[in-house]
């Protein structure tokens, strides 16, 4: 037996059901927990590697070149990878992830999450203004459904779930606004039973990340206290700004992507695309560096008061601009840290401004700041649970809570009647993809055909005789056989209706199974819901219907009846 095997045998025999997704999923979190670090830490030095290049000091007059060659040979690059070895790895990847988890035919391929790594890393290394985290929650739900198929566990979709918190968890080292994205967001229709193992993979993922990289707090921020009611208003108007422009950045992001494919397609190929984004980066690094990058270090500096308000504008303004450059571009890389770093901007502009006018508030710009962060987010992301409570987790600051949760309530209902949906919804319906979010769904929507399916099936080849298959009949209680033919191939379905085709008028050779057999049987795929698989059993008439792989028409992977979803219903009775 291989050691894939054995694998396999363990984790499915050995342990209670429920334990089973539970030890899954704790694996997954930690495997993402260290890829998550790699990513950050590969970034980090390539930054730092580029930066000491560009701030060589020999005099030489060439020196100012550095930079934007350096930025723009790293789009190239970029682009290059992403478009020739997995182009569905371009942007920040959650969108891909959203749509994997509402709809039942999108696989994430082991190779977009490679792709997105090192491509990742080179776009975002270079200076290109996006966020690590989009990237790692992406490559956190790929792993997650390799992951699971390998363990030979089902429930894929619980395990992209469950990866894609435990990304979030492990880029920001914030668990629970992992898990609350997750459902806030991305699977709206998760149920009860999903949310355990999401816990489960963020809380392994973010204790990974902080043994191998630190238990700081993200961000240190340390506010005085809010006690005047006076001052809420001001964080109120300061949640409709950033609602404002959190839908006009969504426009723009939009209008991004549009422009590059009216203006470069057929002038310029889609993996040059990036190279034109890091050129623009390298020239306004050049003259301001702290608008280039993911923007910590910014905020950072935002926070701590150190930037006059001149500079904070400008700053904000370019930084609008180049984050939509570098997305537009299709290069990976997200816009969850820009958003961040763009609401910080506009809080502390807000901020300076409202102490010059109300001077007897005693305004404190950097509180702003912070608020300012999860209000722009929420209007982008339509999330304003997760705003607050990653923003907690992020600065470890309590004070603030009371006007951040105006701010991003007012944020998000602002930008809802601005425009509906969030910028990830907007990305897949610019696709065409529209995703269903049902305010009641179906209990068996919650769950895929994989979930239910009996992945080991008896089958006959096509070419046995007749004979053979009465025999089978009689040994076992089926009614009927998938057929496949010599290669293992899925050819048709024999059930003992067809066996009223056997006549007497036939030849001695055609006695054999594919003369009787019905060819092209009603099939479903794993990624299914259980609730479509319901239907076509009445649709079709049909007892059983044969599940075939997401990739490949004729691979054989289960089996599914009636009865296996009564029992999978009662199982999950037992187990909730």
């Amino acid at each position: 037996m291989s050691e894939l095997k054995k694998l396999q045998k363990f984790f499915t025999e050995s342990f209670d059901y429920k334990t089973q997704i539970l030890l899954r999923v704790a694996l997954i979190g930690v495997i993402i927990g260290v890829v998550a670090v790699a990513f950050r830490r590969g970034i980090e030095i390539l930054a730092h590697f580029i930066s000491q290049i560009c701030t060589t000091t020999d005099g030489e007059w060439y020196t100012w070149l550095y930079f934007p060659l350096i930025t723009t040979l790293g789009g190239l690059v970029a682009g290059y990878i992403t478009q020739k070895y997995a182009p569905d790895a371009k942007g920040s990847g959650i969108p891909q992830v959203k749509q994997a988890l509402n709809t039942s035919s999108v696989v994430i391929k082991l190779r977009t999450a490679f792709v997105k790594f090192f491509a990742g890393i080179i776009a975002i290394g270079s200076g290109l203004s996006l966020g690590r985290e989009g990237p790692t929650v992406h490559i956190g739900a790929a792993l997650a459904s390799k992951i699971s198929r390998v363990l030979g566990g089902k429930h894929r979709k619980r395990a992209v779930a469950s990866g894609a918190g435990a990304g979030l968890a492990a880029a920001f080292n914030t668990p629970i606004a992992g898990v609350i994205f997750v459902i806030e967001e991305l699977d709206k229709n998760m149920s009860s039973l999903a949310l355990g193992p999401a816990i489960v993979g963020s809380v392994s993922a973010a204790v990974t990340c902080r043994l191998l990289y630190g238990d700081a707090f993200t961000f240190k921020f340390e506010s005085t206290h809010v006690t005047d009611l006076w001052s809420l208003p001001l964080f109120i108007f300061l949640g409709v700004l950033c609602a404002i422009f959190g839908v006009y950045f969504q426009r723009s992001i939009l209008w991004s992507l549009g422009a590059y494919e009216k203006v470069l397609t057929g002038k310029l190929p889609k993996w040059a695309w990036g190279g034109l984004a890091g050129f623009v980066t390298g020239v306004v690094a050049l003259y301001l560096p702290q608008a280039i990058g993911g923007g910590h270090e910014t905020l950072a500096s935002v926070l701590d008061e150190s930037l006059p308000l001149l500079l904070i504008i400008i700053i904000f303004m370019v930084k609008y601009f180049l984050t939509v450059v570098a997305y537009g571009s299709g290069v990976p890389g997200g816009i969850f840290a820009p958003t961040i770093i763009l609401g910080a901007l506009l809080g502390s502009i807000v901020g300076h401004v409202s102490g010059a006018v109300f001077p007897q508030l005693g305004v404190v710009p950097a509180n702003f700041a912070f608020v300012g962060m999860g209000a722009f987010f929420t209007a982008v992301s339509r999330a304003p649970i997760t705003s607050i409570v990653m923003l907690f987790e992020l600065t470890g600051n309590y004070e603030l809570v009371l006007p951040l949760m105006f701010a991003c309530i007012v944020a998000n209902v602002s930008a809802e009647r601005l425009k509906k949906g969030s910028i990830y919804r907007c990305l897949l319906e610019r696709e065409g993809i529209d995703i269903k979010e049902y305010s009641s769904p179906s209990y068996l929507q919650r769950f895929s055909v994989e979930d239910a399916m009996n992945s080991s099936v008896d089958t006959i080849n096509e070419n046995e005789p007749l004979i053979n298959l009465i025999e089978a009949f009689d040994k076992t209680d089926h009614s009927g056989f998938p057929v496949v033919d010599n290669e293992g191939k899925l050819v048709g379905i024999v059930t003992k209706q067809d066996m009223h085709r056997i006549s007497t008028d036939m030849k001695y050779d055609e006695f054999l199974v594919k003369n009787i057999m019905t060819k092209n049987p009603k099939v479903l795929r794993p990624s299914d819901n259980l609730h479509s698989a319901i239907i076509k059993f009445y649709e079709f008439k049909v007892g059983r219907l044969l599940v075939i792989d997401d990739n490949d028409n004729e691979a054989l992977v289960g089996i599914i009846t009636r009865s296996d979803i009564i029992n999978f219903e009662a199982s999950q009775e037992l187990v909730s």
